[in-house]
């Protein structure tokens, strides 16, 4: 005998609250994981508010632009190609990939991340940084090299301000500036997640739509236009010797222009951009004094370097300070160079004896 249409919706009914349920239950699991993670989670490691937001902005920005550059790109595709039911759910509909990226697990990528967080907290400290210049004082670092009489640094510095104040646009407007391969992998995730929001049974055409919009947003990423990029660049034509680097150090980070350090302590060390970002940033160790005292610069030079990004940093305990540069100070510039030295080795080296080292031989 047929199922009588009341019995049919009732099935249907208890069919949608038991997945209903069974997604809930899923959902309380994870709520209790995470609130045991974070009881437990050592102080140093929690993110204050106000980075925490700051990294959310920034992701959130970041995917909606990419998903804009996609989706409006297939949905002009489609159109043209006589699939516009599809094309006006691309066009109409903004913000749709970033919760199913978090909700994948795939936002939780080391190296993508990784990077937003480190450009978040950059940015804070730039702005912690300008809050604390003096009323009336000027930039002259910058002003100075954009006038320089060498014509490859003024150009540098030129590029540098430009990418710079991109980077320094109103939260709301500004993305991170992945390298190619994170806006690469970004770009493909917000692609499939476009695609699954099309629901079941997609077309070929419209995967190549999908397909083509994304290699298009990859194609036209340029890491050249990146703030990190122009600083290298900059330094590079600057080439600072040992006896001018620290009064740079200390302009660049009283003109608020911590991409700019980093990048002048990259250098000067010999190690990747990404590398001396990280020491800038570490406020659990000594690391980065041991890295200027490596380069030579004296105790209260180091000390300047340090109050400034105390000041700046949250992270950081100027307390603390003191006694770190002590201990640092006692060293020979020679003896801290071995120190870091394992910074200059590649990358995925140092992550290859890491590996192995957490995995005795038998």
């Amino acid at each position: 005998m047929p199922a009588q249409p009341s019995q049919a919706i009732d099935s249907d009914l208890a069919a949608r609250l038991a997945a209903q349920a069974a997604s809930a239950d899923g959902r309380a699991g994870a709520r209790l994981s995470a609130a045991i993670a974070d009881v437990f989670a050592d102080e140093r490691d929690r993110l204050d508010e106000r980075t925490r937001m700051a990294i959310n902005r920034l992701a959130e920005a970041t995917v909606a632009a990419i998903e804009r550059d996609i989706a409006g790109h297939a949905a002009r595709l489609l159109e043209a190609r006589g699939f516009p039911d599809a094309a006006a759910l691309l066009a109409g509909n903004r913000a749709m990939t970033l919760p199913r990226l978090i909700e994948s697990g795939l936002m939780r990528d080391p190296g993508v991340m990784g990077e937003m967080i480190a450009q978040a907290r950059v940015g804070l400290i730039d702005e912690a940084l300008a809050a604390q210049r003096a009323p009336g004082s000027t930039a002259m670092l910058l002003a100075a090299l954009a006038e320089s009489a060498d014509g490859v640094v003024r150009a540098r510095a030129v590029a540098y301000l430009v990418a710079d104040s991109r980077r320094r646009m109103a939260h709301a407007d500004r993305r991170a500036e992945l390298p190619d391969a994170l806006h690469e992998r970004l770009a493909w995730w917000v692609a499939a997640a476009l695609r699954e929001r099309l629901g079941h049974g997609v077309p070929p055409e419209v995967d190549r739509a999908l397909s083509e919009a994304s290699q298009r947003s990859i194609a036209a990423h340029d890491d050249g236009e990146r703030v990190e990029a122009a600083a290298a660049q900059l330094v590079a034509a600057i080439d600072p010797v040992a006896g001018t680097l620290p009064q740079l150090m200390i302009d660049s980070l009283g003109e608020a222009r911590t991409s700019l350090f980093v990048a002048l302590l990259a250098h000067a060390l010999g190690i990747e951009f990404s590398e001396a970002r990280g020491l800038t940033l570490d406020a659990d160790s000594d690391r980065l004094w041991l890295a200027l005292r490596a380069l030579g610069i004296e105790r209260h030079l180091i000390a300047q370097v340090g109050f400034v990004l105390c000041e700046a940093d949250r992270a950081r305990d100027v307390e603390t300070l003191p006694e770190s540069l002590d201990r640092v100070a006692t060293l020979a510039p020679e003896t801290a160079a071995r120190a870091v030295a394992p910074l200059t080795l590649h990358r995925d080296f140092r992550a290859a004896v890491r590996a192995l080292a957490r995995s005795p031989r038998a």
